[in-house]
């Protein structure tokens, strides 16, 4: 059933994509049954089963960079986060099911931690995560214990329970969106347009200085422990991905970086300060020289209010160039206006190949016969301008046979030889 377009601007929002396999070694037996026809209902001695080996691959002990497509807050940002959700954007629609616990729920969860709550630990995977979860780790799909992998260790048992959702909430704070990537900065770099979700259950709240959190995407794959453990020790789970933020009570959104622009910025310096650009509007710039050696370049900002007119032109004026390098910049960037030029050069040459093919084939062929003998161009004068190829296929089958002391099958002509005559050269003369 073809799936309803999305419209640019619009988003549509599903629970879940669950693959038709989950990640895992299976096992595949065939057989034959086979009966003669004089009895079918008698079958006759079995053939051995045949029995092989699929691996239906995924992520697992880490995450590809290349598997994240976005995530908020950003890597190493500082801002107001406290009023919305951490959560990271993950390019394959099923990533978060492709391992699933007993239950169904997904194997991914986002946990968002403070410093004094819990640490991230490296070591190998039977240190990290123990005897006991290794096994069950092992019997689900041979893993290798000595791998090194990173691991979340919470202070305490009370601390672990607080910033683990529940197994419901698991499968409620994980969801697939399908958007129209067409007027978006990831035109061009997905390929469908669809994206799994998954969202931290906490708010990185702030405090009167600026606070430290760290967003931890984990593995819950045979993880019953982590709900069921009551005394003893937290459960350590395996990080695939990770990345810190600190929460302040500004700056950081969108919003407050269109609200709070410095104007200055654009050519008016604060009050009291030098100039920013010269009497020309032009930004002094530093560069090097193709010898190596350092000189001075203007460039005008395209933002600057007024230009003078017409602009100065000087060699070490670099605005043009970098206009031009700007709009090849962008346009290359643009994934639909890539698709747009490119469709729009197949079909000019499409149609140029249409149109020009009957008459290169009708002259290349008139131009190769009238560079034959004089006799075949006698011969073919009657069929050059109904049918140009098959006088020059005439041409070419009469060349071809002048040409040896032998005839093969594949030289032949397909008319045979009331077509063209079988011409071999009298006893003597040069073949």
């Amino acid at each position: 059933m073809p799936e309803t377009p999305i419209a640019v601007g619009s988003i549509r929002l599903h629970d879940k994509v669950t693959p038709s396999l989950t990640a895992g070694i299976y096992r595949f037996r065939s057989s034959l049954d086979v009966r003669p026809t004089t009895d079918p209902k008698t079958p006759l001695t079995a053939l051995p089963q045949h029995a092989t080996h699929v691996q239906v691959g995924a992520p697992r002990l880490t995450l590809d960079t290349t598997e994240v497509t976005a995530q908020h807050p950003p890597r190493d940002a500082v801002g107001a986060f406290g009023d919305r959700l951490p959560h990271v954007v993950l390019g394959r629609r099923t990533l978060p099911w492709e391992r699933r616990l007993s239950d169904g729920t997904p194997w991914l969860a986002l946990l968002v931690v403070r410093p004094d709550e819990a640490t991230l630990v490296t070591g190998p995977l039977r240190t990290i995560v123990g005897e006991t979860v290794y096994a069950r780790l092992n019997a689900a799909e041979p893993v290798d214990g000595n791998r090194t992998v990173v691991g979340l260790r919470a202070k305490d048992l009370p601390t672990f329970r607080a910033l683990l959702p529940t197994r419901a909430d698991v499968g409620l704070l994980t969801h697939v969106r399908q958007v129209n990537i067409a007027d978006t900065a990831l035109a061009g770099h997905d390929d469908d347009g669809w994206f799994a979700v998954v969202t931290a259950n906490r708010m990185p709240l702030g405090a009167t200085t600026p606070t430290t959190y760290t967003a931890c995407l984990v593995s819950l794959e045979s993880r019953d422990d982590a709900w069921s453990t009551t005394t003893g020790n937290p459960p350590t789970l395996i990080v695939l991905a990770s990345w810190p933020f600190t929460t302040s009570t500004t700056g950081g959104t969108f919003e407050h970086l269109a609200a709070h622009l410095d104007l200055g910025a654009y050519g008016t310096p604060p009050i009291g300060a030098a100039a920013i650009v010269d009497s020309a509007g032009s930004l002094g710039l530093t560069g090097t020289r193709r010898d190596g050696t350092p000189t001075t370049m203007g460039y005008r900002p395209p933002l600057l209010g007024t230009a003078p007119d017409p602009l100065p032109d000087t060699p070490g004026d670099v605005s043009a160039d970098a206009a031009f390098e700007l709009g090849r910049l962008l346009a290359a960037a643009d994934g639909r206006f890539i698709r747009d030029v490119v469709a729009w050069h197949r079909a000019t040459d499409d149609a140029a190949r249409t149109g020009n093919a009957a008459t290169v084939r009708t002259d290349s062929a008139r131009s190769y016969v009238a560079s034959a003998p004089t006799t075949l161009r006698r011969a073919a004068a009657t069929t050059a301008d109904s049918d140009p190829l098959a006088a020059l296929g005439d041409t070419f089958a009469q060349r071809l046979l002048s040409r040896t002391t032998r005839a093969d099958l594949w030289q032949a002509h397909p008319g045979g030889a009331s077509v063209i005559p079988r011409q071999l050269p009298r006893e003597g003369e040069p073949s």
